[in-house]
């Protein structure tokens, strides 16, 4: 199921980067172009296929796996500041963009580079699965999991709110898939620290989430294009 979720998540991100491309060029909207973008790279980089040769040239010491988790933080940042002013809540704005936001973002990406300094990760492993026994490794990967579940927990009430009110079908259903993603987004964090072994459910929850939220944002840009503000 997790392989399934990957390659959908894959291919539909890349065909949403190539559909914003124009627009790009154009010098339209460009930060949706770059979130699908960085979103690509992020699960690209969580496939053995791509991920091996990729830190191969890199070392072979898992510096892909960091530039993994650095590329999906930049891209959760940039699409929850849009996020949340689309659907016009300063407070999850403040709390993402504002100090406090800064502050968590930095120290997950502080947590990030520290604790993979201080693994012995030589020797490429996808997802760092033949290292998973190491205490730095775990806490890395909670870093690489907190800031997700963080700003994911902002965008709940509001993309909860959106897909409740009378607005445009359209527009309820890419709330909807983005509240549920969002939603699916909070749960790695907590569940990392069961007693339990959940990699699978881990990897299925966090590419199921990435899709929703992909697929909310693709219908949210459908529903503009159909329905153009008029200044």
């Amino acid at each position: 199921m997790t392989a399934v979720l990957q390659w959908a998540s894959l291919v539909f991100c890349v065909a949403c980067t190539l559909w914003r491309l124009p627009a790009l060029v154009k010098g339209r909207n460009r930060r949706l172009f770059w979130v699908f973008a960085l979103v690509s790279v992020s699960v690209a980089l969580s496939m053995p296929s791509i991920y091996l040769p990729v830190d191969g040239l890199l070392g072979g010491v898992n510096l892909a796996n960091v530039a993994l988790r650095l590329s999906l933080f930049a891209a959760i940042f940039l699409v929850s500041a849009k996020i949340a002013a689309a659907y016009k809540s300063p407070l999850a704005a403040k709390l993402i963009q504002g100090p406090w936001g800064i502050l968590v973002l930095v120290a997950c990406s502080a947590g990030i580079l520290t604790t993979y300094l201080l693994s012995d990760v030589r020797g490429s492993s996808t997802g760092l699965v033949d290292f998973a026994g190491q205490p730095s490794v775990i806490v890395y990967a909670w870093f690489g999991r907190a800031y997700l579940a963080y700003a994911a927990a902002c965008l709940v009430p509001p993309t909860a709110r959106a897909a409740l009110t009378g607005r445009r079908t359209l527009n309820r259903i890419s709330a909807l898939c983005m509240c549920a993603g969002f939603t699916l987004g909070c749960l790695p964090a907590l569940l990392q620290p069961l007693p339990l072994d959940l990699s699978g459910v881990l990897g299925t929850v966090s590419f199921g989430a990435i899709l929703l939220v992909a697929i909310g944002m693709a219908l949210v840009w459908v529903s503009f294009m159909r329905h153009p503000v008029k200044r």
